[in-house]
């Protein structure tokens, strides 16, 4: 397994983080606002569910790319997960 250097791990973990505890929440925020709009104004409804389900995607997606940064084998974390497993 490739291994890399501590600097890099550590711009891959703070990268997952900062799409988890960052981007993720302005994604959500953004789809609350949109469901305040649709409230506000009825005759939105139909965009406003369209634009809600690509910001789900887009939330989904995340969550992944997120999950799979911080279980990456660059990840420091990881890598001493992965040994503590193969070794137990």
């Amino acid at each position: 397994m490739k291994k890399s250097s501590p600097s890099t791990s550590k711009k891959i973990e703070r990268a997952g983080k900062a799409l988890h505890d960052e981007i993720g929440p302005l994604l959500s925020a953004a789809g609350l606002r949109l469901q305040l709009l649709r409230m506000d104004f009825p005759e939105t409804a139909e965009r406003v569910r369209e634009v809600t389900e690509s910001l789900d995607q887009a939330i989904d997606r995340i969550r992944e790319i997120s999950r799979e940064l911080n279980s990456s084998p660059f990840s420091e974390k990881s890598g001493s997960r992965a040994a503590k497993r193969e070794y137990n």
